[in-house]
């Protein structure tokens, strides 16, 4: 990633890492902020095709309530590889979902998402996520 805060890739990189704070805030707008109204999406645990900031948010809310025992207690994103082409960008990152109960194995995710610059915002236009194995200990 360049240095300089200012380039998109830094924008990226930022907004990435932003989406996952404001999930975990529990900011549904604020992660909103980032994802396009007309998204589409391949979810790691839902079969069928996303459509819509709408269809993201049914989704998220036929998920189990927030009384589970499988909260979410960080997610933590490996440094994106992004390529920028004008107003389109391709960021790809891996990330760790990390339950409050311990019992609960860590989830790795691989993650690529497709970026557009709308009015200055980068915003994602589709995402596609994929639970990769556990690493089981030797």
């Amino acid at each position: 990633m360049s240095h300089d805060e200012t380039s998109p890739a830094a924008q990226i990189t930022a907004a990435i890492r932003d989406m996952y704070d404001a999930y975990l805030a529990g900011d549904r707008e604020r992660s909103n902020g980032h994802i396009a109204a007309d998204v589409t999406l391949w979810d790691s645990v839902h079969e069928d095709l996303i459509r819509g900031r709408a269809g993201l948010d049914a989704l998220r809310d036929a998920r189990p309530d927030s009384e589970s025992n499988t909260l979410v207690k960080a997610i933590e994103v490996t440094e994106p590889v992004i390529d920028v082409w004008g107003d389109i960008a391709l960021a790809r990152h891996t990330f760790e979902v990390v339950f409050h109960d311990t019992a609960e194995p860590t989830e790795r995710v691989r993650n690529t998402a497709v970026w557009r610059r709308d009015d200055g915002r980068w915003r994602v236009i589709h995402n596609h996520e994929d639970v990769l194995p556990s690493i089981t200990p030797q």
